[in-house]
């Protein structure tokens, strides 16, 4: 790293910085830990050690299983600790408001979660039957527009079903 010195700094924004710092990458300074890094380089070095030292036997779905276990736990306002590998999502999100939950689950974690789609396989069997349908149209309209009807129908239950919640 460039070792620009930290002269004229402000120890107030350095103290607002590690606690960044601390916050993003779940790591914590001692009282004394920082005394002797006097450039900018140095303390990105340290920072650097104590991210490969502190999580260098973490595994992603480890990493991925707390983040969810905190998100979970703050959406939900639960403890945390309730909260292991083997719990039933299904305990977790009643049925009643479920949609709402993991929306907000989403919200929490930044990204979507697509756990309240219908399985894969009932997706591409409605979508085959109203291609077919559609086909179908052309030689008979009854035929036709019943499997059109019908895969639709299916498929708005699927969605409106809030029991399902696929991996």
């Amino acid at each position: 790293m460039e070792d620009d010195e930290l002269k004229n700094v402000d120890p107030d924004d350095i103290s607002e910085l590690l606690v960044k710092v601390e916050k993003s990458f779940d790591i914590k300074f001692g009282k004394t830990e920082l005394l002797n890094i006097s450039t900018f380089g140095e303390l990105c070095d340290h920072i650097t050690d104590k991210i490969q030292l502190e999580h260098s036997n973490d595994c992603t779905s480890q990493q991925a299983f707390y983040k969810l276990r905190n998100a979970i736990a703050s959406t939900l306002q639960i403890d945390h600790k309730t909260i292991s590998t083997d719990f039933s999502l299904i305990d977790l999100l009643p049925k009643q408001n479920r949609r709402s939950l993991v929306e907000k689950l989403e919200d929490n974690l930044g990204f979507k979660l697509h756990i309240l789609r219908p399985p894969y396989w009932v997706t591409v069997t409605l979508a085959i039957l109203f291609v077919t349908s559609c086909v179908a149209l052309f030689f008979s309209w009854k035929v036709g527009f019943t499997g059109a009807v019908i895969s639709n129908a299916t498929f708005a239950l699927f969605q409106s079903d809030k029991t399902s919640i696929s991996p």
